[in-house]
């Protein structure tokens, strides 16, 4: 299943992250200002959130048909005329949300045992997913369009849809009482880690979105160039990520966070500071390395702490949430201060917020929550 798995978690960043390179080609296509591009990303990304509400019960189900449904909108955002962007955005986000979601759902519940590698190497294939994005939305705007990336990338989530049926199995799960998932705890586990997921991924989001329309105004090169310099914030994250899960090994996990995030905020700073292509291209590399771990380590972390698996659709839908809203803002400050560089300034005011939340992300790991051994659940295996 893992086998599976692994490219399906990759198609699902190409879709998360693509909308970010091509800003610059949909922005001249449908004539959308800096505010109406940041609206344009709160829409996507809010459906995202929606899609993430959608992951309960069955999550081999839900990922098949978030592909399906992925298949369908992919294919008709070519074609749609500019009064009905908004609302086909939305739930373009919840076709790319609802699989995303399922995959880390699917593999917190179905590998209790080495949950926190599992994850980490998941998100390796995720960030290489969003690597190739830009890459590939590149090209295919040098020799074509726009359009032609999201045909591409319906056909490849159409062979998903088929791959995912044929392998795919979910298993049962039986919650879990200790006193951190009961009660009173149980709400403070979830508003802590929804808040840091919230900002951590808007922060993600974010800067994906953004660089590439950054690069544009600050060096002046072509669309497509401006495109795969998104590449190289996907390439750290993708480095990363393929290194945290050997570092993890002789490294805690929360002495990981505490190292990731304030890089982070200076690569921020560095980014924003930046004028030359050099500078620039060390700050975007240097940012995605130090963002990348901390999405899949806290992930597993509140997966251990958690009562059930599907109490972790709600935190990852704040966190689409996050990638809706920060997006926008950087467009809105962007705007009214008729400067992206003064949009971008949310960056690492956010991180240190989010640096300020670390110590409340730690507390005791609770047991693996049980799942269903029954002969019955051992025949939904592959």
């Amino acid at each position: 299943m893992l086998v599976v798995l692994h490219p399906v978690f990759a198609l699902t960043a190409v879709a998360d992250v693509i909308t970010g390179p091509m800003l610059p080609s949909l922005a001249r296509s449908f004539h959308l200002s800096d505010s109406e591009s940041g609206l344009l990303f709160f829409c996507i990304f809010s459906g995202m959130a929606a899609g993430a509400l959608l992951c309960r019960g069955n999550y081999a189900h839900v990922l098949m048909s978030g592909l399906f449904a992925l298949t369908v909108t992919c294919f008709c955002f070519p074609w749609i005329p500019r009064p009905v962007l908004y609302p086909f955005a939305f739930f373009f986000g919840v076709s790319v949300g609802a699989p995303m979601t399922a995959v880390s759902l699917f593999a917190g519940r179905n590998y209790p045992i080495r949950r926190a590698s599992v994850l980490t190497l998941l998100n390796f294939s995720w960030s290489a997913g969003a690597m190739l994005a830009p890459l590939i939305t590149a090209r295919l705007i040098a020799v074509s369009s726009w359009r032609m990336a999201f045909i591409v990338l319906g056909c490849a989530a159409g062979l998903a849809t088929i791959a995912v049926s044929l392998t795919i199995r979910d298993t049962n799960e039986t919650a879990r009482e200790t006193p951190e998932t009961k009660g009173l705890h149980n709400l403070h586990l979830l508003v802590v880690f929804a808040l840091f997921f919230l900002l951590e991924v808007g922060m993600e989001t974010m800067f994906g979105a953004w660089i590439s329309t950054y690069v544009l105004r600050v060096t002046g090169t072509s669309f497509a160039l401006a495109a795969a310099a998104t590449a190289i914030y996907w390439t750290g994250f993708l480095v990363s990520r393929g290194l945290s899960s050997l570092l993890l090994i002789h490294v805690s996990p929360g002495r990981l966070l505490w190292l990731s995030a304030p890089v982070a905020l200076g690569a921020s700073v560095l980014l924003i500071e930046s004028h030359s292509p050099r500078s620039l291209t060390l700050a975007i590399l240097l940012l995605g390395i130090a963002l990348a771990p901390i999405f899949p380590v806290g992930l597993a972390a509140f997966f251990d702490r958690a009562r059930h698996s599907s109490d972790t659709r709600f935190v990852l839908a704040l966190s689409g949430i996050g990638a809706s809203f920060f997006p926008w803002l950087v467009g809105w400050v962007s705007f009214g201060a008729a400067s992206l560089r003064s949009g971008l300034v949310v960056g690492p005011v956010t991180l240190l917020v989010m640096i300020t939340l670390l110590p409340f992300t730690a507390g005791r790991k609770a047991p693996p929550a049980a799942v269903n051994d029954s002969p019955g659940a051992n025949q939904s295996k592959v």
